[in-house]
């Protein structure tokens, strides 16, 4: 009895080799990207184009990836309370707390989002971010560098990049 119904039951569970390969997925290395979506972006101060306020912007604007444009810097800006912070500012240097040669300077938009597709030395080479408010009295920065440009990858929920109070 028990050997018929473990027959029954094999019987109705489909092999997996009867099942089709999956498709692609974004991120994998065989998703197939529309080379249209390959366009430059940058943010700018009182665009309102982003979204996805404080997600890993570069999970979708990547080689694999769905969105347009390959960003190779991307995140959220934050005041001190944790709410996006529009209309500040980026940059991207060779040394930390704003010293060193600069390499990129990205506006952040009205959302408080900033992006970019312009060439950066990233991974090869580390940065030192610094982020400041709009009006550049009030400014962050990382004493360590990285060597990545997907901010929200590590600065997500309560760690998000942040200016102090002023």
């Amino acid at each position: 009895m028990s050997r018929l119904l473990f027959s029954l039951a094999l019987a109705a569970v489909p092999l997996a080799c009867d099942e089709p390969d999956p498709e692609p997925f974004m991120g994998d290395d065989e998703f197939v990207r529309d080379p249209a979506l390959d366009v430059e972006l940058v943010s700018a101060h009182g665009d309102a184009i982003s979204h996805a306020t404080g997600d890993n912007c570069m999970r979708c604007h990547q080689e694999n990836g769905p969105g347009p444009g390959r960003f190779t810097a991307a995140g959220t800006l934050h005041d001190a309370e944790g709410a996006p912070y529009p209309d500040g500012l980026v940059e991207l240097r060779t040394a930390p707390d704003g010293m060193g040669d600069l390499v990129a300077a990205i506006e952040v938009d009205g959302l408080g989002n900033f992006y970019t597709t312009e060439s950066l030395p990233l991974p090869a080479s580390s940065l030192f971010p610094t982020v400041y408010s709009g009006d550049g009295a009030r400014k962050n920065f990382m004493p360590f560098p990285t060597s990545s440009g997907a901010c929200n990858v590590c600065h997500a929920g309560g760690f998000g990049v942040r200016l102090p109070e002023g």
